[in-house]
């Protein structure tokens, strides 16, 4: 089970960002592995550091106190958790600037706590499709076709970032060993920095001629047609992930998430797997009872209206809603009757309600008229 991440920062649920920046601060510090480098603190500081990603951000913040911890961590990747979060300008923020410490800045230790690959400077980029789509695409399910703009794999190269035919020789920036070390000297002491290459992103090896389409980068820029199966019953703001389908990288592809968005529905509202529909009903058709049609997701169908229906009775069409995203079966719709009394009325009708009035000494009786 996910920690809860205002517990990792020490902060009540209803913090303010600056209490949450304070906590996060005086943790980061503390926790830091060029002051604390115990196994125990590098976890502790990469917890504090997620939390921090996630909490100080309104959007993530919103959604992961409507998820929880659990649900949260089932929609957002921990790529998709850090992506645009420059740790060393925050803290440059908070007036703490590792760098002239002498002491490796936060970013510098992403890839050693939260993996190479997810610090790779060759590995792809996921990103993020925002879908719109209608109560009854959601409802039943679809197929859509969306055109991404991505990063795709050269062509010419083949990915490789190298002009054909072109040599591979040693990195002559870290002489093979994929990292480069700076030493300064601080008052914590002697203090070593160890990054990965940027000229070789951490592989040690280069090509003699980058190639001439891709300026060795390994991949362009192009627009691709994607047909994306949307199954049915998604919640708003939903992210289906397309592995690989992101951007290229050399040492690998980027994920595609498409976020799924309802539509404002004109007739009807959503509430779980159940949807909610108002129908005017004539008043003297609550009287008497009757047929009347009701809008459906799958067009108008005729409703049975019993004899003295009141104001504001619901009626559930079974299995007219929402097909259930897990399990089996179809949520219902749910018909709430509005009855519209005239604002006018014809000589003849006025004098039809008359006689009916003068006839209902029961009810003006109940009503305390007489």
């Amino acid at each position: 089970m996910p920690r809860d991440y205002y517990e990792v920062l020490g902060v009540p649920k209803n913090a303010s960002a600056d209490e949450i920046k304070k906590a996060y601060r005086n943790l980061a510090l503390q926790l830091h592995p060029d002051r604390n480098p115990s196994k125990e603190a590098s976890e502790r500081f990469k917890e504090v550091n997620e939390a921090y990603a996630v909490l100080s951000d309104p959007e993530k913040r919103k959604q992961y106190d409507s998820y929880g911890p659990a649900g949260f961590s089932q929609h957002y990747s921990q790529e998709e958790i850090f992506r645009n979060f420059d740790f060393d300008q925050i803290f440059k923020d908070m007036g703490v600037n590792f760098g002239s410490m002498g002491m490796g800045g936060p970013d510098d230790l992403f890839g050693g706590l939260f993996g190479q690959a997810a610090r790779s400077r060759n590995a792809g980029q996921s990103i993020l499709y925002r879908m719109n789509l209608t109560l009854e695409q959601i409802a039943k399910g679809t197929q859509q076709e969306i055109t991404v703009r991505h990063v795709k794999k050269c062509s010419n190269c083949d990915g490789t970032g190298a002009e054909p035919g072109s040599r591979i020789v040693k990195c002559p920036e870290c002489n093979g060993r994929g990292q480069v070390a700076t030493v300064s000297n601080t008052f914590f002491g002697r203090m070593q920095t160890v990054t990965t290459c940027p000229r070789c992103g951490g592989r040690g090896k280069s090509y003699e001629k980058k190639c001439r389409v891709c300026s060795g980068k390994g991949g362009v820029v192009a627009n691709e047609k994607l047909t994306v199966t949307i199954p049915a019953g998604l919640s708003e703001g939903t992210r289906l992930r397309l592995e690989g389908m992101g951007d290229y990288g050399i040492d690998g592809n980027g994920d595609l998430y498409v976020e799924v968005h309802e539509i404002k529905h004109s007739t009807f509202t959503r509430e779980g797997d159940n949807i909610l529909a108002n129908v005017k009903v004539p008043f003297y058709t609550a009287i008497l009872g009757g047929r009347i049609t009701v809008p459906t997701l799958d067009g108008q169908k005729e409703l049975t209206i019993d004899q003295g229906t009141q104001q504001g009775k619901q009626i559930v069409l079974k299995g007219a809603g929402i097909k259930k995203l897990r399990g089996s079966g179809y949520g219902d719709e749910i018909v709430t009757v509005s009855i519209e009394i005239p604002r006018s009325l014809t000589q003849q009708q006025r004098e039809l309600m008359e006689k009916f009035s003068s006839s209902d000494a029961e009810g003006k009786k109940r009503f305390g008229f007489i």
